[in-house]
């Protein structure tokens, strides 16, 4: 591949991102619009931090990764606490990340077996999989800060901090999941939406 095609196609993997993210942002919009006003801009806030902080921790990993490579391949010497750091990151960023990947639309799922069934039947089964998040995230809040007395004794070695730090990550994550959920499924319930605002 030569130097054009390479360009050609980091420009169409960049066009075809962009793409991604701008529908991802309508699903969103979509779905905020028929919640009720005052639950509307709440909702408006709430995602946007989120986006804001999992900004950040992106750009802090991305320099933090970026850092470690040129000093242990150009100066021959690695930063000790880098991989541990980055570590942490990763956690937060995909627990936090997890809500508002729900809301774009962007964890597993099977469209297409739901694209064949009945409106009623494909209702039926979208609530019943909002459900089992909402279960499921309960339980993982419940588990995460009944984790934080034993991490709260342990510490990271390699940035001398309690492990709770990391931990914490994980109630919170799951209590950012619960919320989206929960807004999904008051909107499968209780509003006629239009196509592109489900779940």
């Amino acid at each position: 591949m030569d130097q054009r095609e390479q360009s050609d196609s980091v420009v169409s993997l960049a066009a075809a991102t962009t793409s991604v993210d701008d529908a991802g942002a309508r699903r969103v919009a979509l779905q905020a619009s028929a919640l009720p006003p005052a639950w509307r801009r709440a909702d408006r806030l709430l995602v946007r931090g989120t986006e804001a902080g999992l900004f950040a921790i992106g750009v802090m990993f991305t320099l933090m990764i970026t850092l470690e490579v040129i000093s242990r391949y150009v100066f021959s010497f690695s930063i000790y606490f880098v991989n541990a750091a980055a570590r942490f990151l990763l956690v937060w960023f995909f627990l936090l990340g997890a809500g508002i990947a729900l809301r774009h639309g962007a964890h597993v799922g099977f469209e297409l077996l739901l694209s064949a069934m009945t409106p009623r039947r494909r209702k039926t089964v979208v609530l019943f999989g909002l459900a089992l998040i909402v279960v499921f995230c309960l339980e993982m809040i419940w588990a995460g800060f009944h984790s934080l007395g034993p991490a709260m004794k342990q510490t990271e070695a390699g940035l001398d901090i309690p492990l709770a730090w990391a931990v914490l990550a994980i109630p919170l994550g799951f209590a950012l999941l619960l919320y989206h959920a929960s807004a999904l499924l008051w909107i499968e319930l209780f509003r006629d939406h239009p196509k592109g605002t489900r779940s």
